[in-house]
């Protein structure tokens, strides 16, 4: 994979780019809330950081609608969405139930079960916590990890509905996210651990349990047990760290980490966490929130970095720490663009048998002729040595017909992704006033701007 710059993000096709300009004329007069939810890793990037530390850490609003039970934290103006909003007098919600929570309300179901609302923005509401009657059930959902073979089926199935009333899903990869190891252990402050691949395998596959192993010991402690919290929920951080574990790990023992956004599964073959006393928690802050208890001394797990730094500087992480892997940081060591090569009307089809890295198939198309999901091929990016390399791609998924009247909001907010400059937007890259710098890792947020070099236009794939 190659670094993208600024200027390359001008590889998208002129229309989408006029589009999303004109699309500000267009819904000035009219403005649209819009309702959307799902991946907790880039919802700093996509709504700011106002709801670490909020009453209700899971939902951001900047609309008209009253939520009843609900207290949404603002939507940050310089946020990629904030700044969307400003520029086309829309509104918009983004309420967090993770990935695999996220697909499945937008395919309004679990395979078996009809969904309305999943998670903690549900309250009775509709989809990611829009009031009942919204034109659009729902707008967007946002994931890490891309749709799979039988989510894209059960989005057409007329159990669900919404194949006959919205086509098919579109799919847009939109921000990228490096993926942080990060520990809790009195004996390490931060900058004293750089974990090898070797080492993330070993704490992961269950054959390093103790601290000495990673050459952290104490006269007073010197076999401190090593624990692991985990996303317990689906996730697609789980699924990212999961694509990455399957590049570098190899086999051990005769079995291997699959590629998956459960992480029951991703370790399936070397035990279930039960077994091992680990501790599950749902959605990055969850995993922040549980790794910083007094508790958790001697934990290890995984969390979007954005979302770390946000934490610390909310003075919510105190006891937690980050380790650099391979001597790559995951904030210096981090681009500020990342340019990614989408190919259409593929799916996440299983992972490989030997390597249990994910395995991408060619779908046909729910609508004749689409070219609307778009999907970065996961083994691309999930060891490139030349920076930090676990890393998430993050994607807003969209339908493709059943917009309604409000079918420019939502293709400017798909478009406002691939805007050529960004100009406004400090939740991603490199912006210190919005993100404090922590100790050693200079300003960088942790987030990244996707850089297509291939054409990605909302203009065909965002319909009425």
């Amino acid at each position: 994979m190659e670094y993208g710059k600024m200027a390359t993000r001008t590889k998208i096709l002129a229309g989408a780019v006029l589009l999303c300009l004109g699309s500000v004329v267009a819904t000035a007069a009219s403005a649209t809330d819009t309702f959307g939810g799902g991946a907790t890793l880039p919802a700093g990037a996509y709504v700011g950081f106002n709801f670490v530390g909020a009453t209700n850490a899971v939902l951001s609003s900047n609309t008209s609608t009253q939520f009843a039970g609900q207290n949404p934290s603002a939507v940050d103006s310089t946020s990629l969405f904030g700044v969307w909003a400003a520029a086309t007098s829309n509104k918009i919600s983004y309420c967090q139930t993770g990935s695999g929570n996220g697909k499945k309300i937008f395919d309004k179901t679990d395979g078996t079960t009809a969904l309305t609302s999943v998670g903690a923005c549900a309250g009775g509401l509709t989809g990611f916590g829009a009031p009942a009657g919204v034109a659009v059930d729902p707008y967007f959902a946002g994931s890490d990890a891309p749709m799979s073979s039988s989510e894209y089926t059960l989005f057409g199935t007329a159990t669900t509905g919404k194949g006959p009333v919205y086509g098919q899903p579109s799919q847009f990869p939109a921000v990228a996210g490096s993926i942080a190891i990060v520990y809790h252990n009195a004996d390490a402050p931060q900058g004293t651990l750089n974990l090898s691949d070797a080492q993330i395998c070993g704490v992961l596959n269950h054959t390093i349990t103790t601290w000495d192993q990673l050459g952290v010991s104490t006269t007073a402690n010197p076999h401190k047990p090593i624990k692991v919290v985990y996303r317990s929920d689906g996730s697609g951080t789980s699924f990212s760290l999961s694509n990455h574990l399957t590049a570098v790990c190899g086999p051990s023992g005769g079995h291997h980490f699959l590629a998956d956004q459960a992480f029951t599964t991703v370790v399936s073959q070397f035990g279930t966490p039960a077994g091992f006393g680990w501790t599950g928690a749902n959605g990055n802050g969850g995993v922040i929130t549980e790794m910083n208890l007094p508790a958790e001394d001697g934990a290890i797990s995984y969390a979007e970095s954005a979302n770390l730094k946000a934490a610390a500087a909310a003075g919510s992480a105190a006891n937690i720490a980050y380790a650099t892997v391979n001597s790559k940081d995951p904030y210096a060591d981090f681009p500020n663009s990342v340019s990614v090569t989408a190919v259409q009307n593929f799916v996440v089809s299983g992972v490989n048998a030997t390597t249990g890295a994910p395995a991408i198939s060619l779908v046909t198309p729910l609508v004749a002729s689409s070219k609307c999901l778009n999907i970065v091929n996961p083994t691309t990016y999930a060891n490139v040595t030349s920076r930090y390399p676990i890393m998430a791609v993050s994607y807003l998924i969209v339908n493709y017909k059943g917009n309604g009247s409000d079918v420019s909001a939502v293709r400017s907010l798909i478009s406002s992704a691939y805007d050529a400059t960004h100009t406004g937007v400090k939740t991603i890259g490199n912006d210190p006033a919005v993100l404090p710098a922590l100790p050693v890792n200079g300003v960088k947020t942790g987030f990244a701007f996707v850089s297509p070099t291939t054409a990605i236009d909302p203009t065909a794939c965002v319909n009425m």
